[in-house]
């Protein structure tokens, strides 16, 4: 058989990276933003709602090392997406290939109350599932503009591990602050396919359930339309369904009799995957 192996892998990369991740939000609008530096240490939330904030615009920088910064994000949803599911996706310069270690945030209602944290790779804010269109968002983030000690070069020296050595050059740049549709069907599918790509990476090259898995997602892949995979990405689900249902290592084939009794339980590669996503009450 022709070993196509590396490059369906390569494949699957490339348009995961390129075409389905963007498409999980195929349509949005820009917020207003506007931020306020906090003084020294953090401040209360009563503080940091009522502060006045100055405009900031995407591409902006921020944050002095181990600052707290007060954003204030508004917009309309569009009358155009009654119906659909909208999410605000605030990005406030992260580094996803990092999870954490870095710049986050926490999201207030203009009451106070909390929402939901920001981190590299949890940017969103559910606004509604569905939107009736024309709601009036606000939301509030307090971040903390920590720096960046373990970088790709880790525990080398640095000026950052202390706020008396560390200045005040801002250290990220805002990147997206946007209201946008969400497509739950998209975001399924990245995930069907991290899963299988990352569960085919660790079966051994000659096990036949890594060659079925590599077959299923090269069929899926081959069903994406990438000028409209909002369009096909149902039918790019359904050609994994077979491969998704089966356990993540076939169990062994049945042997004489062990002196040494051996477990058949499996884990499933799906097991960690959320059922769906957390939607919070839209804020007023």
């Amino acid at each position: 058989m022709h070993d196509d192996r590396n490059l369906v892998e390569a494949r699957l990369k490339r348009v995961l990276d390129e075409r389905i991740r963007p498409a999980v939000y195929p349509e949005s609008v820009p917020l207003d933003v506007a931020v306020w530096h906090a003084p020294g240490e953090p401040v209360p939330v009563a503080e940091g709602l009522a502060a006045e904030p100055e405009p900031i615009a995407v591409g902006a920088r921020w944050g002095a090392p181990w600052g707290t910064s007060w954003f204030r994000v508004t917009g309309t949803v569009p009358a155009g997406w009654a119906g659909r599911t909208v999410e605000a996706v605030l990005d406030l310069g992260f580094d996803e290939n990092m999870p954490g270690f870095q710049c986050e945030g926490l999201v207030y209602r203009p009451d106070g109350t909390p929402v939901k944290g920001l981190n590299p790779r949890n940017q969103w804010v559910r606004i509604g599932s569905p939107v009736e269109g024309g709601e009036e968002v606000r939301l509030h983030i307090e971040a903390a503009s920590n720096p960046v000690i373990l970088d790709y070069h880790p525990f080398v020296p640095t000026p950052l591990g202390d706020k008396d050595t560390a200045g005040s050059e801002p250290q990220y740049t805002l990147a997206r602050m946007d209201l946008a549709v969400f497509d739950e069907t998209v975001w399924n599918l990245v995930l069907d396919l991290e899963v299988l790509g990352e569960l085919m990476a660790e079966l051994p090259v000659d096990a036949p359930r890594r060659w079925e898995i590599l077959r299923a997602v090269d069929a899926a892949l081959d069903a994406v339309d990438l000028q409209d995979v909002n369009g096909t990405a149902a039918a790019a689900r359904s050609r994994l369904t077979g491969v998704l249902s089966a356990p993540a290592v076939p169990p062994p084939t049945a042997s004489a009799p062990s002196a040494t009794p051996t477990s058949t339980r499996r884990g499933c590669g799906r097991c960690a995957r959320p059922s769906a996503r957390w939607p919070a009450p839209p804020p007023t």
